[in-house]
């Protein structure tokens, strides 16, 4: 059984939510891009949060929160 991909809304992401996204889990954007992710790299900088997502053969999504 395959699992659907957790969907991000830029608009009405939380930081429980990104923080709750795990190697090996299936993501997908509003704007068309999915994945599996294959490496997660969290950055505070200025009191933002950067959220990189790599997605195995997909590129990677961003999240600055």
């Amino acid at each position: 059984m395959e699992k659907n991909p957790t969907l991000i809304k830029r608009a009405s992401i939380s930081v429980n939510l990104l923080d709750s996204i795990r190697i090996g889990d299936l993501l997908a954007d509003e704007y068309g891009k999915s994945g599996k992710v294959c490496e997660i790299e969290k950055i505070k900088r200025h009191g933002e949060f950067y959220y990189y997502f790599k997605l195995l053969k997909s590129g990677t999504i961003l999240i600055i929160l």
